[in-house]
């Protein structure tokens, strides 16, 4: 942005010196900096200085202003300056129509943007390349119209337009994203048979919706696909698998997969561990999940409340009341501030081990310090009362707190 305020700068100081006449392509960068500034208007009085000095504004520029339109103003000023360019047969190419193009797409308007592409074929002047349909493909993708998607990449082959590695990307992600892995494996395969090679994006893309979708073993295969052919993954990657294998309950096969990461020179980060470790606390690995800990300080890596939270939540869980507030206590050292997550995991795992004393003093501790109790909060204390076992006394605080909860539940 800087570099564009100079380059404005300059122009100004230019039109200020006698005998020097600016060039189109001088105007040209001119205007996509003001572009870049979001000063579409100012990019339209340096089209007026352009003509001024008799000089023809090219497709490159009418290019760059009808970007600045689509990006920060409106799609109707976009339309209006593309039919003038159209009307009044101003210089244009392929690029003047895949801008318009990607605007509507943008705006959701993609049968408007079909009808250009029939226009540009009934016209016959330029034919559309694959930047003028990819944002019609990735549109039809991303609205789960994965079969007219497909469709329109036909026609384009027969219209001799190749595909390219955009569009490529997109069908495999609708396709993934409707569940049709085979037939996205099998855009893969003809990639690789046309010399494209897939890049980050395309798998990054696929592998992502395998890991929401809960589909560990496609995400795992499509990331081997990924290392094969010689595709770095990065960390983005690495965390999505890593995640899905601990969802799964392959716990062993993430932590082989965070050797991998180092060994191909990309370092574990907070998600990494807090996954990790959320995974072994929950199958009771405690050992394993203490040594991940240790590793995240010395590789300087600090744990956050995710982190605290996790292992506190699993220790009570499993009635390890003392060494959850020892991590409490390493948590306090840190400057860390207890949130309801925290609370609730150490009331319940008071109530669970019928410390009743110590489940009122951290929901006092918790209100005093302006964190509500929430349903889950009121829900763990009406579970202890109905479970019985406790001392009148005991019985008598839980439901002091029990009301009160209620009642900060009802003001707020």
């Amino acid at each position: 942005m800087n570099q564009c305020s100079a380059v404005v700068s300059m122009y100004k100081q230019m039109l200020g010196c006698v005998g020097l006449r600016p060039e189109v392509d001088t105007l040209n960068v001119v205007i996509n900096c003001l572009c870049h500034m979001n000063r579409v208007d100012l990019g339209f009085s340096v089209l007026e200085t352009t003509l001024k000095y008799g000089l023809q504004p090219d497709a490159y520029t009418l290019n760059t202003l009808l970007h600045g339109i689509c990006k920060y103003r409106s799609l109707s000023e976009a339309m209006e300056l593309f039919q003038k360019i159209e009307e009044k047969g101003l210089a244009c190419c392929e690029i003047t129509y895949a801008t318009i193009i990607n605007g509507l797409c943008r705006a959701g308007k993609t049968c408007m943007a079909l009808e250009i592409i029939e226009h540009m074929y009934e016209d016959g002047r330029l034919k559309p390349h694959p930047q003028c349909y990819n944002p019609i493909i990735d549109s039809l993708c991303k609205e789960r119209r994965i079969y007219e998607a497909l469709t329109l990449s036909r026609d384009m082959i027969n219209k001799s337009v190749v595909p390219d590695i955009v569009s490529y990307t997109s069908l495999i992600y609708g396709l993934c994203n409707m569940g049709h892995w085979a037939r996205a494996l099998a855009l893969y395969e003809i990639m690789n048979k046309k010399g494209i090679n897939p890049d980050v994006v395309t798998f990054n893309s696929s592998i992502s919706v395998a890991c929401k979708s809960g589909k560990w073993e496609e995400a795992v295969r499509l990331f081997r696909n990924m290392i094969d052919r010689g595709a770095l993954p990065n960390i983005v990657i690495f965390n999505a698998v890593s995640d899905a294998l601990c969802k799964d309950g392959k716990t062993a096969e993430s932590l082989n997969l965070v050797e991998e990461m180092l060994l191909r020179g990309v370092k574990p980060d907070l998600v990494t561990y807090n996954s990790l470790i959320n995974s072994l606390c929950h199958s009771a690995q405690w050992k394993e999940a203490t040594r991940l800990c240790n590793r995240m300080l010395d590789e300087g890596i600090a744990p956050d409340v995710v982190t605290f939270n996790t292992v506190i939540d699993a220790l009570c869980k499993e009635r390890r009341t003392e060494e959850a507030l020892s991590v409490l206590e390493l948590m306090s050292q840190r400057g860390m501030r207890l949130n309801i997550v925290t609370y609730n995991s150490l009331i319940y795992g008071m109530c669970l081990t019928d410390q009743w004393d110590e489940a009122t003093r951290f929901f006092d501790e918790m209100v005093g310090q302006g964190v509500l109790p929430d349903i889950i909060t009121l829900r763990i204390l009406l579970d202890a009362l109905c479970k019985g076992g406790m001392t009148e006394e005991a019985h008598k605080m839980l439901e002091a707190r029990v009301k009160y909860g209620m009642e900060l539940s009802t003001l707020t």
